[in-house]
């Protein structure tokens, strides 16, 4: 029969775990926007870690009870849950530097609204992009995934376990991934775009009469807007992709931080 540990090791794993799950409720998309209340994520955070704490506690090693110690394991384990929460991150990126894309190409830059996220500006075309990806992850079930693989993360990579850092490049490798998707999203429009410039400035050429400017603004915004919504299966296909991917890419990251 095992000996239990002192309730003050308890205490100690038990926060670990509100740490690890606090991370990362606070940094996923949608669960941890501002928008959401507070009240909704804090009790979020302590029902997980209710949930979870029993299925860990005997599994977690030994802490040293120093200050220092704890502090340097409370920083581990922030720094695992930031980590996973930005493979979801990097999408919603990538699906907003991709409504910036198309805003520049239609010439709708100085069409911007505030962000209460990135605290900046951000076009109406990218905020309305961000606007159907939440929707897309809801419907898809990913805050599902992240919340499955959250529990699954304290048996893959098990508090207080070294970070294998090389594992690091599969981060780097889905951020890389964030441009390619963020062109796939935008291409349809931005090959359009190029399209019509080079017609206009033939245009411009062949009859200079034209003002060309007062023709090139509705032509643009308009058929930017309807290639968008033409466009839309396939930027479902896309985003939905992206997140289905994720219960692949989770997973695998963890173990390879680990040094599986």
């Amino acid at each position: 029969m095992d000996v239990p540990w002192p309730e003050i090791e308890q205490i100690i794993i038990g926060l670990l775990v509100m740490l690890r799950i606090s991370a990362m409720v606070m940094m996923l998309p949608v669960i941890g926007h501002q928008l959401v209340p507070s009240q909704v994520k804090i009790g979020l955070i302590v029902l997980l870690t209710v949930l979870i704490f029993p299925m860990v506690a005997d599994k977690v090693e030994m802490i040293p009870l120093t200050p220092v110690a704890f502090a340097a394991v409370a920083i581990h384990e922030i720094l695992v849950a930031a980590a996973m929460a930005m493979f979801a991150q990097l999408i919603f990126a990538a699906i907003q530097f991709a409504g910036q894309l198309i805003s520049f190409q239609m010439g709708m830059t100085v069409a911007n609204v505030f962000d209460p996220v990135t605290h900046s500006q951000q076009s109406v075309i990218s905020q309305f992009a961000v606007t159907l990806a939440m929707l897309l992850w809801i419907s898809a079930g990913a805050h599902h995934i992240f919340i499955a693989t959250l529990i699954e993360s304290f048996t893959l990579f098990p508090i207080n376990q070294p970070i294998y850092f090389p594992a690091l490049t599969t981060l780097t490798d889905a951020a890389a991934m964030m441009f390619v998707l963020a062109l796939k999203v935008a291409a349809p429009i931005m090959v359009l775009m190029t399209l019509i410039y080079v017609a206009l400035g033939l245009l411009s050429r062949a009859v200079p009469q034209i003002q060309v400017f007062f023709v090139s603004f509705p032509l643009t915004v308009g058929l930017g807007l309807l290639t968008f919504a033409l466009g839309m299966p396939a930027f479902v296909y896309l985003i939905s992709n992206a997140f289905s991917s994720l219960p692949g890419q989770l997973p695998l990251f963890l173990r390879h931080l680990s040094g599986v």
